[in-house]
């Protein structure tokens, strides 16, 4: 129990808003505590700075502050990448000033239903684990805290004189007095587009942002609710402002893929939007006026106007657009419904599994199991060893042997891709790297829906398995990791792991 209560403590000085702001560095899904977060960004030019630290990619000029730029895949020790139309800066509150972190994407907003913090690793990706604070569940998902205060040690945080230095100097035009209003002042709003227009929510009306579930149809629902969304068992109906504020859509068929959780009394609402783009700031002498060419009614709606470069962003309130007729009707769409479902949800048992495949099949090991995953890096060959053996790699300062889980089951050796990866595990009480095809999720599977393997496989691994999950949209073979190599093999690997010495030799 107190290691328990110890957990719940540092979750709640962790995230104490209880909401996250989750993005994706290589595929893998990590957060920030919301109130850290002043702004999310797209990706704006970037002036390099001589002499500062490899992972720092620059400056840049956000209204007028001046902004050091964090290279997350450097600084992580990841695999470089070309920014992409996805790239985003997330701006955050730190010690030392307002500081970019440059990240693959930006996923959702999402709440905290559980408190408690894991120890990392196990799941890493290759990040070393002085950066992580800890990992949360959200429904199936495993999200991994970032460390702020470790991003920048101490000596590098005495650089940021540098930075500041350069508003100081004009070196961007704007800087200078009044740049510590710009970061203190403004109310944050999430901003989306709807067809060819963009939109803007006030953040603390903004519970999560998720991607689109399955909708399913209501009779007797306003033309504008397309249905109703199941999101961790609550039911909540979902809205199409298109439909209520008359937005065209050019061209192709919409894609629409997110969806911004509001609440609405004692309900939630969701909105059903085009795409996410940025969280922002936004100061009162910014926001302009309702145009007056619009009726009463329009403007009621309306926040204000707010204009950026390149586009209007029209700041909204949604509730006040519905309404009070189908206030009601929305309402009870959310009220009573999933309840039972969650009593069962809470009685089953579950066992948590990191999936992954190899050819077509999926293939489980417990989430206890996998120590680390990491990219497919250098392997060091090693002569006479085993043939399932790729070699050994060196995982900061630790040599572990490199099992191929393709030749051990008798598939045909492939080249590794970019979504190729190795998990690291124990077999044997050695430390020993899985390469496999992909890894696809964590994920808990319920006990009641294991049973023994099937008399042959397509891959002839039979022995290795333990059970099988039978799920709606296929199987998942659940490894008996400690099967996978004899008591003579075990020996064997034994003899590859160790540890670098100065020199660097194995």
């Amino acid at each position: 129990m107190a290691a328990e209560s110890t957990q719940a403590l540092l979750a709640t000085e962790l995230v104490p808003s209880g909401q996250l702001v989750t993005f994706t560095l290589d595929g893998v899904e990590f957060g920030l505590d919301i109130d850290r977060v002043q702004e999310i960004t797209h990706r704006i030019d970037v002036t390099p700075v001589p002499g500062s630290p490899s992972f720092i990619l620059g400056v840049i000029n956000l209204r007028g502050l001046i902004i050091p730029v964090i290279d997350s895949r450097v600084r992580f020790h990841l695999a470089p990448q070309e920014p992409t139309t996805k790239t985003r800066i997330i701006v955050m509150r730190m010690a030392s000033g307002p500081t970019g972190l440059q990240v693959d994407s930006v996923a959702e907003v999402v709440r905290l239903e559980d408190h408690t913090v894991r120890e990392t690793p196990p799941l890493v990706a290759g990040i070393r684990a002085e950066y992580l604070a800890g990992m949360v569940t959200v429904g199936t998902r495993l999200i991994t805290l970032i460390h702020l205060e470790k991003l920048l040690d101490s000596a590098e945080l005495t650089r940021r004189a540098e930075f500041d230095d350069l508003a100081v100097t004009g070196t961007f035009a704007g800087g200078g007095e009044g740049d510590e209003e710009l970061e203190e002042d403004g109310r944050p709003f999430v901003t989306f587009r709807l067809g060819a227009e963009s939109f803007g929510i006030a953040l603390h009306e903004v519970e999560e942002i998720v991607e689109l579930p399955p909708v399913t149809k209501v009779p007797d629902a306003p033309d504008y609710v397309l249905g109703v969304i199941c999101l961790r068992d609550q039911v909540m109906p979902l809205v199409d402002l298109s439909e209520i504020l008359s937005i065209q859509q050019a061209g192709a068929e919409r894609k629409r893929d997110m969806v911004v959780l509001l609440s609405f009394g004692t309900a939630r609402i969701g909105v059903v939007v085009d795409e996410i783009q940025e969280i922002l700031r936004v100061q009162d002498g910014q926001m302009l006026p309702p145009p007056q060419t619009l009726s009463e009614a329009e403007r009621e709606h309306l926040e204000g106007i707010l204009l950026l470069p390149g586009r209007m962003v029209s700041l909204i309130n949604v509730l006040k657009i519905i309404t009070g007729d189908d206030q009601e009707k929305i309402a009870a769409m959310g009220q009573g419904l999933g309840l039972a479902d969650t009593r069962v949800q809470e009685t089953t048992p579950s066992l948590e599994l990191v999936v992954f495949r190899l050819g077509p099949e999926s293939y489980g090991l417990r989430l206890h199991e996998v120590r680390e995953i990491i990219m497919v890096g250098q392997i060091t060959p090693v002569p006479r060893a085993p043939h399932f053996v790729d070699g050994v790699l060196n995982l900061r300062g630790e040599v572990m042997p490199v099992v191929d889980l393709r030749t051990r089951f008798g598939l045909e050796r492939v080249e590794a891709t970019s979504i190729s990866r190795i998990l690291i595990t124990s077999i044997g009480g050695v430390y020993t790297g899985l390469v496999v095809d992909a890894v696809d999720e964590v994920r808990p599977v319920d006990l009641h829906r294991f049973g023994p393997p099937p008399a042959v496989t397509a891959v002839g691994a039979n022995r290795y398995i333990e059970k099988v999950a039978r799920l709606d949209n296929g199987m998942i073979f659940l490894l008996e990791l400690q099967q996978l190599l004899t008591d003579a093999e075990t020996e064997q690997l034994q003899g590859l792991q160790g540890r670098r010495n100065r020199t660097g030799e194995p």
